[in-house]
């Protein structure tokens, strides 16, 4: 229920863009009027919410928390392709968090927090000052260690894409696991063995959990030692690409199928294949895990491994009210299955006979 920036700019003798720059949590405002201007509008809503049929029972914050900036650079190229992509303040997914909370007689705060440009201690005196009563915090670059000054608040706390169950917080999970395993099994299904496992070079919780499903799988079918099939890339395209055309400088020898870690993985690999003239799935087979930017890579639908995320955003948001309204509530540690999605990426070994190019 916010006021419009235009009317806080009025009021306040300030220019709109320094309330736009103040309410989007951007730098280039001093400490004095970004204060006075968080005031005015923690001042204007609460009258505002008080004079509404529903009576406001306070904020809560979704807050993206950012230490290497790779998924919310990964979030930013998707909303480039396809601005209803989640993230965005205008999409599908944060419409639905606002309006539930809203319904429930709760403002949504959106926060992204830097960890290399911004102080824990300005985030926490910010929460206060909002008078911010629950975080659902997007907390798949957190270590353990960063959870500790949030929980100074004495809040309730739910985090999306991390485990922080042994600190008492509530975790919405991809099943990273079951869907490496679900992956590998359609891969060998189809008749190959020698399957490479292609990783950023940053180490998120998402990503060490496929990792670690990996060689778990790879050693329960008895496919060998996998240690030395996790190639490490990148975490930016260009920069996965010209790795991935050392590699093939190199040759792949007798594998025949890989693994995508991510969309970064999938853009910067398929595009050094693509340079080569590899066919895809005839030369090389590729499975990918988690959403695609729009559209086909080299004409082929990618055959993924599809993880929620709307559902499981919107869920923690609910979670996280019912737990600020019974302090009884019990915490959770919940899983979300994943699907596989076929496309034309994956040739049948079984049905034909295989004789790669390289």
């Amino acid at each position: 229920m916010r006021i419009k920036a235009k009317e806080i700019a009025t009021e306040l003798g300030v220019s709109p863009a320094t309330v736009s720059l103040v309410l989007n949590n951007r730098p280039g405002v001093n400490q004095e009027t970004r204060k006075r201007i968080l005031a005015y509008v923690h001042k204007k809503e609460t009258e505002l919410w008080s004079e509404s049929p529903l009576a406001f029972k306070g904020r809560i914050m979704v807050l993206y928390y950012i230490k290497n900036g790779t998924v919310l650079d990964h979030m930013e190229r998707r909303q480039t392709e396809n601005p209803t992509q989640q993230g965005s303040g205008k999409s599908p997914l944060f419409q639905a968090m606002t309006a539930f909370c809203n319904k429930k007689g709760y403002e949504m705060v959106y926060r992204i927090f830097r960890e290399d440009s911004e102080a824990p201690d300005l985030l926490l005196e910010e929460c206060r000052r909002l008078h911010i009563r629950g975080i659902y915090i997007l907390a798949a670059e957190m270590h353990h260690s960063d959870i500790y000054p949030l929980q100074q608040l004495k809040i309730p706390l739910v985090t999306g894409d991390n485990l922080f169950y042994e600190e008492g917080i509530d975790s919405l999970l991809i099943d990273n696991r079951e869907g490496i395993a679900r992956g590998v099994s359609y891969l060998v299904d189809k008749g190959h063995s020698h399957i490479v496992y292609l990783a950023e070079t940053i180490d998120i919780f998402n990503f060490s959990e496929r990792r670690e499903a990996f060689l778990s799988e790879m050693a329960r079918r008895e496919l060998g030692d996998a240690s030395n099939r996790i190639w490490h890339l990148g975490c930016q395209t260009e920069e996965v690409y010209t790795a991935m055309q050392q590699r093939l400088n190199a040759g792949i020898h007798n594998t025949t199928a890989f693994v995508l870690e991510s969309s970064v993985i999938s853009m910067g690999v398929c595009k050094a294949l693509k340079e080569r003239r590899l066919r895809i799935p005839r030369d090389i087979s590729l499975l990918g895990f988690d959403a695609l930017l729009p559209g086909n890579l080299l004409g082929t639908e990618l055959t993924i491994i599809k993880g929620t995320h709307t559902k499981r955003h919107l869920a923690g948001v609910q979670h996280l009210i019912r737990h600020i309204e019974d302090e009884n509530e019990e915490i959770l540690k919940i899983y979300y299955h994943t699907r596989l999605l076929e496309g034309d990426s994956v040739f049948d070994k079984t049905k034909y006979i295989y004789r790669p190019c390289f």
